[in-house]
């Protein structure tokens, strides 16, 4: 049985931007005292030059740090210390689209106080020593979840289904970047999903903290505190990873903005839930997972037939969500959805996209048939249809309705929730209904899937209009 034995937050970064309240001696204030940290940053310079260990020390009341001798792209100095690290800029003017400080937390403090305590720790001690008046985001915040219970292998992968495009497998934890999707089975000790801005990372938990034991904080301040946990057990983590890019796309139930620094920090729970939708473990047994590896099946009479992307893609469809994983939606106790991507307002067709298309579709027949001519024109068509047949098992024209239909639903999403309101756009769809879903043309394969007939006629039902046949 799996059991999770803890939910947290791993890694959490801030950025300080000037607030419009500000008053010119609180900005003084700052400046001056970045320019006496500028100051022992020079110090710390030259004991590095004469090879002098010794660490220049700042004390800010209760709180020390050391002053590094470096700093980081776009930040005058910066500062450490087994809590925290904290860079500030000098800037000549309060009115800046640039942070002014850039905080990141270690994963040892957020583990032994929790995220809730350490950022009231943090903002407090910025308020009093450095800037009284601030505006925080959120750059950077990872969301992780340990679990005991479930040894993930390398069909594990491949049991993923995700709309992400980069994916990894990981036969040494410390090599992520260098990873290859086929690793040693023996070696094995993770994969990810995604890019940098919105990325899930699976890992052996266990195996890192043999390998570097400074990681090992957890075992005391997270999983000794579960009833449930087992330290003869391996531990896995899952691990999604969220930057400002993919957090200011999104909105929760509410409709407030992630960019905003509250709406993150009070929807965690929803934020989890989101990760573990778009990424999703299904229950596919071993022999289909070879299947889908393999690229084809064996049938009952011992012949082998090959998996089209579509039935490939149709066994990922009617696959269940892993138990677990659904489980794991349950953050600390708490269970909350809502999330969703903020989209691009769909923009009506006008004449200059067909203009520009019709250009594009000559110039590039020129390169590949040398003519531009109606035979060419027509032949065109006829390639391009027998390979979408090939590539998707659909007709081209088939292919062109399924992505009208999900222009007219962002529409209608877009109408009922009063964003946007595009006039005739009904009077559009009917005629899609008449021109292109009743084509009878010979250029065309009028040939339908039932799934496309059966989404037609449910639209038309929902629009009133009596239904469609072919």
């Amino acid at each position: 049985m799996v059991k999770i034995i803890s939910q947290h937050v791993d890694t959490l970064k801030e950025h300080y931007y000037i607030s419009s309240d500000i008053d010119d001696a609180d900005f003084k204030k700052y400046l001056g005292t970045v320019d006496d940290l500028i100051y022992l940053k020079k110090q710390s310079q030259e004991r590095a030059n004469e090879y002098n260990s010794d660490k220049v020390i700042v004390n800010f009341g209760v709180h020390k740090f050391e002053v590094l001798p470096t700093s980081i792209s776009g930040f005058s100095v910066v500062l450490v210390n087994n809590d925290i690290t904290i860079a500030l800029r000098k800037t000549k003017n309060k009115i800046n689209s640039s942070p002014l400080m850039k905080v990141e937390y270690r994963a040892e403090f957020l583990a032994r106080y929790g995220y809730v305590k350490c950022i009231s720790i943090v903002n407090n001690f910025v308020k009093i020593h450095l800037l009284s008046s601030y505006l925080l985001k959120i750059p950077e915040i990872h969301l992780a979840c340990d679990i005991q219970g479930y040894n993930f292998t390398h069909l594990d992968f491949y049991r993923l289904r995700t709309r992400a495009r980069l994916a990894q497998t990981h036969e040494d934890v410390s090599e992520f970047a260098k990873a290859s999707v086929y690793g040693g089975i023996t070696s094995f000790s993770g994969f990810t999903f995604g890019g940098g801005d919105y990325h899930l990372r699976v890992y052996n938990k266990s195996l890192e903290i043999d390998k570097k034991k400074e990681k090992s904080f957890v075992k005391s301040y997270l999983w000794q505190n579960c009833l449930d946990y087992d330290e003869n057990k391996t531990v896995w983590r899952i691990e999604i990873q969220f930057r400002r890019e993919k957090l200011k796309k999104l909105k929760n139930a509410d409709s407030y903005n992630f960019d905003d620094y509250l709406t993150v920090l009070n929807n965690i729970p929803a934020l989890f839930d989101k990760a573990l939708t778009d990424f999703k473990l299904l229950d596919l047994d071993e022999k289909t997972v070879f299947n889908l590896l393999r690229g084809k099946r064996t049938l009952r009479d011992g012949t082998e037939k090959l998996l089209t992307k579509y039935a490939m893609q149709k066994i990922y469809q009617r696959a269940n969500v892993l138990d677990f994983w659904e489980d794991m939606k349950v953050w600390n106790g708490y269970r909350m959805s809502g999330v969703s991507t903020s989209f691009k307002v769909p923009q009506k067709g006008s004449l200059d996209y067909v203009s520009n298309s019709i250009k594009s579709l000559f110039s590039t027949m020129s390169k590949y048939y040398g003519s531009i001519s109606q035979d060419t024109l027509i032949q065109a068509f006829k390639d391009s249809n027998s390979k979408n047949y090939q590539d998707k098992e659909i007709s081209l024209l088939e292919d062109c309705i399924n992505k009208q239909l999900d222009w007219f639903e962002k529409i209608d999403y877009c109408r009922f929730n009063g964003v946007v309101s595009v006039p005739d756009y009904q009077d559009l769809e009917r005629s899609i209904y008449t021109t292109v879903y009743k084509a009878s043309d010979s250029v065309y394969d009028v040939l339908y899937s039932p799934e496309l007939v059966e989404k037609l006629d449910s639209r038309a039902l929902f629009h009133n209009k009596g239904g469609v046949s072919i």
